[in-house]
């Protein structure tokens, strides 16, 4: 006998008023659980709507580092925060099962152009350096041809 008399109600009415009493906090933690699993299903699917409409406007030419892109980062970490306010769950957690996010955050950042002057500048420094390789090239050949003539002629 493990159980002692305390623990368990002797009367068919006490046991099922215990029951009924178990099962209203469980009621109430399952009713909490399909909140929370309803809530998780409208912030993947606003995320989902968000990075679509990113790629779409990826698709469509747009450059990266546009304001569009830098609206959605903001309404993508906007409904993150509600949620993991809400729910008490890490942002770090959330932002790991949506790698897309990265690749909107990599959207916001523009990417850095050179100059025109420093690209005229290498592109003349590179034909500079590729004339200069063409002539040692052809005097390592002019040579290698006299020293066969040379020993060729002897």
């Amino acid at each position: 006998m493990s159980k002692s008399t305390v623990e368990t109600p002797g009367c068919w009415a006490d046991r099922l008023m215990s029951k009924a009493r178990s099962w209203g906090r469980n009621g109430v933690s399952s009713v909490n659980l399909w909140r929370k699993r309803q809530d998780q299903d409208a912030l993947e699917r606003s995320l989902a709507r968000i990075i679509e409409t990113a790629n779409g406007h990826r698709a469509k030419g747009l450059p990266k580092g546009s304001p569009a892109y830098v609206v959605l980062r903001a309404k993508a970490d906007a409904t993150i925060q509600i949620f993991a306010s809400k729910w008490g769950v890490d942002i770090a957690i959330i932002r790991a099962q949506a790698p897309a996010l990265a690749d909107l955050d990599s959207l916001c950042v523009q990417h850095r152009q050179l100059p025109a002057g420093i690209k005229l500048l290498v592109g003349l420094l590179g034909l500079i350096v590729s004339l200069v390789l063409l002539g040692v090239a052809s005097g390592l050949v002019h040579a290698g041809h006299d020293w066969v003539m040379h020993f060729v002629a002897r």
